[in-house]
C-alpha cells in the first residue's frame, strides 16, 4: 500500500539542482565550514556543483560533504527522497524533538496535500 511505496522509493542519493545546502567536511578549510551553497549541477548522482552563496566560488563536492539546509516556515523546500521525491512544497513546522517536519505540497497532482514526519534530511530549501 501507500506505506510500502514510502518505503521503497527511498534511494541512497539526494542531491537535486537548485537545492540549498550546508557544507559539513573541514577538509576544505574554514572558509567553507558551515556555509550555505546552492546546487547547480547533479553529477553521476552523488556529486554536486556548487556555488557558495557568500562568494560566489564553484565547488565540486560529493554529497557525503553536504546537509540539507531546513528554512524557515512558510518558505519553500524540495523533497529528495521517500514517495514525495521530486514535489516541491512549503515548510509548515518542524518538530524538534523527531528531527522531522510537517510540509504542504505545492506543485503537481498532491497540490494541497499536508505530509507530517517527514525527516529533515528529505526535504532542503530551494534557492
Amino acid at each position: 500500500g501507500e506505506e510500502e511505496k514510502k518505503r521503497t522509493a527511498r534511494t541512497d542519493y539526494w542531491l537535486q539542482p537548485e537545492i540549498i545546502v550546508k557544507i559539513i567536511t573541514k577538509k576544505l578549510g574554514e572558509k567553507y565550514h558551515k556555509k550555505k551553497a546552492i546546487v547547480k549541477e547533479v553529477i553521476d548522482k552523488y556529486t554536486a556543483v556548487v556555488k557558495m552563496i557568500d562568494s560566489g566560488d564553484k565547488l565540486k563536492l560529493d554529497q557525503t560533504h553536504l546537509e540539507t539546509v531546513i528554512p524557515a516556515p512558510g518558505k519553500r523546500i524540495l523533497v529528495l527522497n521517500g514517495g514525495y521525491r521530486g514535489n516541491e512544497g512549503t515548510l509548515e513546522s518542524i518538530n524538534e524533538k523527531t528531527f522531522s517536519a510537517t510540509i504542504v505540497i505545492e506543485t503537481g497532482p498532491l497540490k494541497g496535500r499536508r505530509v507530517e514526519g517527514i525527516q529533515y534530511e528529505d526535504i532542503s530549501k530551494l534557492a
